[in-house]
């Protein structure tokens, strides 16, 4: 999952987002952080955001743009603790594949 956020990841659509995310799917949880438009993956057991998935492959998907955000999160798919302005900003400072998909076509 790392690699794949490393991938995805854009300082510019990050925008002013600071915080630590912890990704929580039904067997692990994923943590990361925003400091500064930089994404670090700190040592950290809890974070102030977390979105829950139904797996890491959905995760993918949803930040791919292949699944819709606000669609999983109306049907139940996606959830969080809160906070659901930072969610749709993590969403987007993660959107460089789903952006360089839709350029391309």
């Amino acid at each position: 999952m790392h690699a794949f956020l490393r991938e995805s990841f854009s300082p510019t659509r990050a925008g002013d987002l600071e915080t630590d995310i912890e990704l929580r799917f039904p067997t692990h949880s994923a943590f990361c952080s925003i400091r500064n438009g930089e994404l670090l993956f700190p040592q950290i057991n809890e974070a102030a955001l977390v979105i829950y998935f139904d797996s890491a492959e959905h995760a993918q998907r949803l930040f791919s743009g292949i699944d819709n955000v606000v669609e999983a999160f109306m049907n139940g798919r996606l959830r969080s603790n809160g906070h659901l302005i930072w969610v749709f900003q993590t969403f987007a400072a993660f959107s460089k594949t789903a952006q360089t998909a839709s350029a391309e076509t």
